[in-house]
């Protein structure tokens, strides 16, 4: 469970939000919206100038040895490997600094390195792998742990497909261990894979918390109503649209969601002329936060 009141730090202020245990949050915002620095704030790395949060109902800073067993994290601009050793050694290390049992670390490096994919370079020196090598056993170190609080700041920076998709599979295995997991990316791919609730942060502030469908439905509930015709094309000219495209004998509505509905777009085609198929579909996570930033959309 977290939970920030008034919080305020650098560029952030007045979020007040609680997430519940078990959650998988998706943070988003612009490049300097305060994404990591929330993280931090979380983690205990960075302490508010005023307010509060609770990190697994304590205080991240002033009980910071006491639930750093209990959080792991992966921060895009803080290194968590000495170049100069193997990932193994580097693997040991972390076993050491935290208690974790031989047994149950052979086990979980085993299964992580290998769906991760990084068991061929366990015994390279960090200095020596490339970024996506080197991301690979990052995220492994953070998964070998067992922990009630993940913390993954732009976790997929340098991976392929193979490894993002390793990366979602193993956030959903913690999920559903029960593990809280925060996750900020700039990739809304990442995001919709992963993320049950969404953070929108902008300039600091919260300007959206909720589940990813209201969030679209916030940001621009735009439809697309894609209609192949057997007749004349009809008159829509009455229907609050937001664009409309023709293409021989297909009709391409484009329409808000919360000003008309999809019925009321085919009972106004269907009076009017004869409709061989129609095909919706709703405009996409990463669609609406781009259209957002473009200004389309007031907060």
């Amino acid at each position: 469970m977290i939970i920030c009141k008034d919080v305020s730090k650098f560029i952030l202020k007045g979020i007040e939000l609680h997430v519940p245990e078990g959650i998988t949050l998706g943070v988003i915002g612009a490049s300097g919206a305060g994404k990591t620095t929330f993280l931090k704030l979380v983690s205990g790395l960075l302490s508010p100038e005023s307010g509060s949060i609770y990190t697994l109902r304590r205080d991240p800073v002033a009980k910071r040895k006491e639930i750093l067993k209990d959080i792991a994290v992966l921060f895009a601009d803080i290194p968590v490997f000495n170049d100069e050793l193997s990932v193994r050694d580097c693997l040991n290390e972390m076993r050491t600094i935290y208690g974790i049992r031989r047994d149950r670390f052979i086990e979980r490096t085993e299964y992580v390195a290998d769906i991760l994919g990084f068991k061929e370079t366990l015994d390279t020196r960090v200095r020596s792998l490339s970024l996506g090598q080197k991301r690979r056993a990052e995220l492994g170190m953070t998964f070998i742990r067992d922990a009630g609080l993940y913390i993954f700041d732009e976790p997929c920076i340098g991976l392929d497909q193979n490894a993002k998709a390793a990366f979602y599979r193993l956030v959903k295995e913690k999920r559903e261990e029960g593990a809280t997991i925060l996750v900020s990316s700039h990739d809304m791919e990442d995001i919709s894979e992963v993320a049950e609730r969404i953070l929108l942060l902008d300039e600091g502030e919260a300007v959206f918390y909720g589940s990813k469908e209201e969030l679209v439905k916030k940001l621009i509930p735009v439809e697309e109503c894609r209609i192949k015709l057997e007749g004349s094309i009809p008159d829509i000219s009455d229907l609050e649209v937001e664009k409309l495209l023709i293409e021989n004998d297909v009709m391409k509505i484009y329409y808000n969601s919360n000003h008309v509905s999809s019925k009321e777009v085919i009972e106004h085609i269907c009076a009017d002329t004869i409709v061989r198929s129609v095909n919706f579909r709703r405009q996409g996570l990463g669609e609406s936060i781009k259209t957002a930033h473009s200004g389309r959309v007031e907060k």
